[in-house]
């Protein structure tokens, strides 16, 4: 293998793992089949509580017996509970589907990083460019996929699924083409020490890298304000006066604004409007509650494009931030469970606001809350590029 088809492969076995064909339409499946509202939310518990309890076991092993060998088990999961879906279509058919991809989805996020990253730095690649370059192409492979989703399921409503199992397969078998992991990485992890030592480790890490912890804190109040208010787009839709027929086209713009975040976020020149980019995003909060059509339209494309902008950011931070690929896998694992929860806890913070204050009220404490964060985040960078 060359780097030239090093980049190739990574790229392409990246985004036919894609989940966009089926995730449109997914609700509308488990609808089709009787699941009521309560299964449904059910369902999403089994899957982020799956993914919780294997996130840290999953990274370990990863370090121990091979990033691939666990991206190869993560894609054969998803294919399994893709198949689940479209075989055992009830309610214990999809308890056992989400459960299989909250594993898979567990296995995945530290190995997959890991890997590529191993693979890069064997054939002189930077894994960081590329991981931008692979954001962009998937958030346009998966707007087109978005905007077929629909066709299929009225066509049939398995075809999203299989057409997504076909992607995965794809995906898995350029994966288990490609080289192994380096003999001397793959000896270190033989070497590395037990679950308890490691953990203190990787831990030890990550609370000593301030950096991180800010970025992290940062981030992740960002991003988990604008995933919580994208359930909340519906209501203002309805007060703005959006008709029911609009909301659709409205929707399946967002993957092209989130691949022009990642335009901005990856190109120099722009660095002007990065800056209005992030002071605006707070106010765009205060645009939704105008209910006026314009405004509302502009706050969800600043929402949007700061959404993978911050997403972006933190990706390559941590991407960045590893010093030690023995322990890579494990490391990123720790960090996506420290991420989930804090997500976690934001989300019940926002849940008891919403039960206690008016709309208008929690959006206008997102906006203050938001800016803030920035305020202090511009702070910090400023000191950090004085020497500080």
């Amino acid at each position: 293998m060359n780097k030239k088809k090093c980049r190739a492969e990574i790229c392409l076995a990246t985004i036919f793992s894609t989940q966009a064909l089926f995730t449109p339409v997914k609700t509308l499946f488990l609808l089709h089949f009787m699941m009521q509202t309560q299964d449904i939310s059910f369902l999403k518990f089994v899957f982020t509580f799956a993914s919780f309890v294997f996130e840290l076991p999953s990274g370990y092993f990863s370090d121990k017996v091979g990033n691939k060998i666990c991206l190869v088990c993560s894609r054969f999961l998803m294919i399994m509970s893709l198949l689940a879906y479209c075989m055992f279509p009830y309610f214990w058919g999809f308890v056992a589907a989400n459960l299989i991809l909250g594993i898979a989805n567990a296995w995945e996020s530290g190995a997959v990083d890991s890997y590529f990253l191993i693979l890069c730095k064997q054939f002189e690649v930077e894994y960081s460019s590329l991981k931008i370059t692979i954001k962009k192409i998937s958030y346009l492979f998966n707007f087109t996929l978005m905007a077929i989703s629909t066709l299929l399921y009225s066509i049939n409503p398995f075809l999203p699924f299989w057409g997504t199992i076909i992607l995965m397969t794809i995906s898995l078998t350029i994966i288990i083409g490609m080289p192994k992991e380096m003999e001397s990485t793959r000896a270190n992890k033989a070497l590395s020490s037990n679950f308890t030592q490691n953990s203190k480790v990787v831990l030890g890490k990550i609370v000593h890298n301030k950096c991180l912890l800010w970025k992290m804190l940062y981030t992740i109040t960002c991003t988990a304000i604008y995933i919580l208010n994208f359930e909340y787009y519906t209501v203002v839709f309805q007060k703005a006066g959006i008709g029911e027929k609009i909301i659709g086209p409205i929707y399946s713009t967002f993957m092209i604004i989130n691949a022009l975040g990642i335009l901005v976020y990856q190109k120099n020149n722009f660095l002007v409007l990065k800056k209005l980019l992030l002071i605006v995003a707070p106010f765009s909060f205060v645009m939704l509650i105008s209910y006026k059509v314009p405004l509302v339209l502009l706050a969800i494309f600043i929402q949007q494009m700061s959404f993978s902008y911050y997403n972006c950011d933190l990706d390559i931070f941590i991407i960045n931030s590893i010093d030690d690929l023995t322990t890579s896998s494990y490391y990123q694992s720790m960090i996506s469970f420290v991420n989930i929860i804090y997500r976690m806890i934001i989300t019940l913070i926002i849940t008891a606001s919403f039960e206690n204050l008016s709309f208008n009220a929690n959006y206008i404490g997102f906006t203050i809350i938001l800016f803030i964060a920035y305020m202090i985040d511009h702070v910090l960078q400023r000191r950090l590029k004085n020497g500080h």
